[in-house]
């Protein structure tokens, strides 16, 4: 009984946020020395204890390490982080969990009962929620919306205090949103702002909305029907997720936007903008189908060509990776390429790849003849690359081959042609009429590389 009231000499609490240097620690290493007044132990309950500076720490480490039988130290903290591993190492963790909605809510029930405070069940609910599972953030809450209410808790009274009154505002945003309905959502935006919310207290509610709405979609947990906003999010959690998805990326980008606007109100209604017509971008899987249906109705007896097909994953093949050889190629040839693509390939059918590597990045062809091979090199190329070509082929083909250098211009390389033609099929597809929303609303997006589709 006496702990509770904090009269107790052998459990002593002190606050660290207050007492952040050695000083403070100094006298509780001096006075643990001394034996407990009544209890088997002396007990020091360091609250916030990484809020100690380092030196504070060190002080303390000896004490931790060789401590008296009779002393027991709690450290309570919020940042296990920000604790040396030598003082972590040396102590026994216990994690607290959050506790839950109904746990809390019941708790605060019994509390109002004992204290004859009335209460509206949906104004407990609120209280709750803002402590996000914090017992003692609940009871500090709940005390401020005793006074505030007489010990007559309103709903009303409560969301006014949290600031979460017309909170179903927001809810109706969002839907707007969803719905594509531009004019009325930012009607609905500056409503919510006339009535004294800040433009990124909108936004971050509008993430809120978001994040339970796609946590919905995905875990399917039954909802409850006594409760209105959980009922009006889970109609927005019917919609398709990668939309929901979207949604939260430019919500997220928007609150830094917010943030560094020169005014903050225009930069909320920018956001609301881009969330109605973020609606009309079409999924990209559905993009990919549309291009491969594209590309594969064409005309009969129309040559082959190569159909772009966005892919952000595979690498740029015809660059960085050999071209793929045919199982009947793959035997060694004794014929004499009759132009520099047939050189290149002879040499990956006979698996000489670093010398292939080396030509197409360094070598610009300036003339070629069965024989004779005349190039200008790349400024700091290796010359032992033009000696290394020779011999290979005159051990491939069984003929002498002479290769030159020149100071002519010469034709690109074979690395930079592929680049070439890789950025003008980037371009194709940018001007592709089924891609071009998607760089209209989303100018920064870049297409990294391309898959031809066999």
């Amino acid at each position: 009984m006496s702990i509770n009231k904090g009269n107790f000499l052998d459990v002593i609490e002190v606050d660290a946020a207050s007492r952040t240097g050695v000083d403070g620690i100094r006298e509780i290493i001096d006075s643990v020395m001394y034996s407990p007044n009544n209890a088997r132990f002396k007990v020091y309950i360091i609250d916030e204890v990484h809020m100690l500076s380092n030196a504070a720490f060190n002080a303390l480490l000896k004490t931790l390490e060789e401590p008296p039988q009779n002393v027991k130290f709690i450290f309570a903290t919020t940042e296990i982080k920000k604790i040396p591993a030598t003082i972590i190492s040396r102590c026994q963790k216990f994690d607290l969990q959050r506790v839950d909605l109904n746990t809390l809510t019941s708790h605060l029930c019994k509390i109002c009962d004992s204290e004859n405070i009335v209460y509206e069940n949906d104004a407990i609910i609120q209280i709750c929620k803002a402590s996000e599972g914090s017992v003692r953030d609940a009871l500090s809450l709940l005390d401020q919306a005793a006074s505030l209410c007489s010990d007559d808790i309103k709903n009303t009274t409560v969301l006014n205090m949290l600031g979460l009154n017309g909170y179903e505002k927001n809810i109706d945003l969002f839907e707007l949103c969803v719905l594509n309905k531009c004019s009325e959502a930012l009607k609905t935006y500056d409503a919510i702002i006339q009535n004294g919310v800040q433009p990124n207290q909108v936004i971050s509610n509008l993430l809120e909305i978001c994040h339970l709405a796609s946590k919905m979609n995905v875990i399917k947990d039954e909802i409850n029907k006594d409760d209105f906003y959980q009922e009006r999010i889970s109609n927005i959690a019917k919609n398709n997720l990668t939309k929901l998805v979207n949604f939260w990326q430019i919500l997220i980008k928007s609150i830094e936007e917010i943030r560094y606007a020169p005014n903050q109100e225009q930069a909320g209604s920018m956001a609301i903008i881009k969330l109605c017509y973020g609606t009309l971008l079409p999924d990209p899987s559905t993009l990919l189908k549309q291009l491969s249906n594209t590309q594969e109705a064409k005309p009969e007896n129309v040559d082959e060509v190569d159909s772009p097909v966005l892919n952000l994953n595979e690498k740029k093949k015809s660059i960085e990776e050999p071209a793929s050889i045919n199982s009947k190629d793959q035997t060694q040839t004794k014929d004499n390429p009759k132009n520099f693509e047939e050189m290149l390939k002879l040499l990956l059918i006979n698996k000489e790849a670093l010398l292939h590597a080396q030509i197409i990045n360094n070598i610009h062809l300036v003339s070629f003849s069965q024989g004779f091979i005349k190039v200008r090199l790349k400024i700091k190329s290796d010359l032992d690359i033009l000696k290394n070509l020779s011999n290979t082929l005159e051990k491939l083909t069984k003929s002498k081959w002479v290769v030159s250098v020149s100071e002519e211009e010469g034709e690109k390389t074979i690395a930079e042609k592929e680049s070439l033609k890789l950025e003008e099929r980037k371009n194709e597809i940018r001007n592709n009429p089924e891609f071009s929303e998607v760089f209209k609303y989303f100018p920064d997006a870049k297409i990294i590389s391309i898959e031809d589709k066999n």
